[in-house]
C-alpha cells in the first residue's frame, strides 16, 4: 500500500520479453540500428530515469544480449500464457518491496517519459488499483477490431475510471485508443494473477477484462499520442526511420 504521505513511491519498471512472438518472429531481438529492439525499449526506459528496469524473459539469448549491454534481467519460465504472469514471476524472483510495479511492452522502442509518468501519478489517488494510459481514436481506427478501444468518462484533469474495454464499435460513446501499459500496486497484480479468466476475456481476448469483471478500479490518463509499436515487418521499418 502506498503511505499518503510518500511523495514519491518506490517503482519498477519490468518489461515481459517472450522470444516467440507470433506475428513477426523474434521481433524483440530485430536490430534497430544495430541494436536489439528489447535493449532499445530497456534503455529509453533507463535513459528516462524512471526507475529500476528489469527485462522478465523466457530465453537465454534475451538475458545474454541483456547482459552484453548491461541491462538487468531475470530468467522466467516458458509456461506463462501472457505478459502479467511473467512479470509477476519476475517480482517474486528479485524478492524486494516496490510500491509500484509498470508492466512496459518490449515492441515500444519509442515512448515519451509522460506516459510512464502520468500513469504512474493515478495512483495519487487512493481508489485507484491498476492504471493505464489512453489517446485519441483515429477516425480509421473506430472499425479496426486490431485496436483496443477503452470506454472512460474523463474529469477535467483527463483523468477516470476505465467502464469497459473492446475490439469493435457499436455506437459506444466516450472512446479511445488504449495504450498497452500498466502499473499495479503489488497486492493487486497478485490479486489478479490468481483470479480465473472470465468469459469476457476470453471472447474479446483482453487480459483487462479480467480485472474488470472482477471489479478491480482501472483509471486512465489521456496522454497526447500513442507509442508506435513494432507487430509487423511494415512496422519495423517504420521505427528504423524513426531511428
Amino acid at each position: 500500500m502506498i503511505k499518503k504521505n510518500k511523495k514519491n513511491p518506490k517503482v519498477i519498471t519490468i518489461i515481459p520479453a517472450r522470444l516467440n512472438s507470433l506475428r513477426l518472429k523474434r521481433k524483440l531481438l530485430r536490430n534497430i540500428k544495430k541494436v536489439p529492439m528489447i535493449v532499445r525499449v530497456a534503455e529509453n526506459a533507463k535513459k528516462k530515469n524512471l526507475s529500476q528496469v528489469l527485462v522478465a524473459t523466457d530465453s537465454k539469448q534475451i538475458q545474454k544480449i541483456c547482459r552484453v549491454y548491461g541491462i538487468k534481467s531475470v530468467l522466467t519460465s516458458k509456461k506463462h500464457k501472457s505478459g502479467t504472469d511473467r512479470i509477476y514471476e519476475a517480482y517474486k524472483m528479485i524478492g524486494k518491496d516496490f510500491d509500484l510495479i509498470v508492466n512496459l511492452q518490449g515492441d515500444l522502442p519509442i515512448f515519451k517519459k509522460e506516459l510512464v509518468e502520468k500513469t504512474i501519478n493515478l495512483f495519487k489517488d487512493s481508489k485507484t488499483q491498476i492504471a493505464s494510459a489512453i489517446c485519441e481514436l483515429g477516425e480509421n481506427e473506430l472499425l479496426d477490431t486490431n485496436i483496443v478501444k477503452a470506454q472512460v468518462d474523463l474529469n477535467s484533469q483527463n483523468e477516470g475510471f476505465a467502464i469497459n474495454f473492446i475490439r469493435g464499435q457499436n455506437g459506444e460513446k466516450n472512446l479511445f485508443h488504449h495504450i498497452g501499459i500498466y502499473v499495479y500496486k503489488p497486492e493487486i497484480l497478485e490479486k489478479f494473477i490468481n483470479l480465473k479468466q472470465t468469459k469476457n476475456e476470453l471472447e474479446r481476448k483482453l487480459e483487462q477484462m479480467r480485472a474488470m469483471d472482477n471489479s478491480l478500479k482501472i483509471k486512465l490518463v489521456k496522454v497526447d499520442s500513442n507509442p508506435p509499436s513494432v507487430d509487423t515487418i511494415n512496422d519495423l521499418r517504420k521505427i528504423r526511420l524513426l531511428f
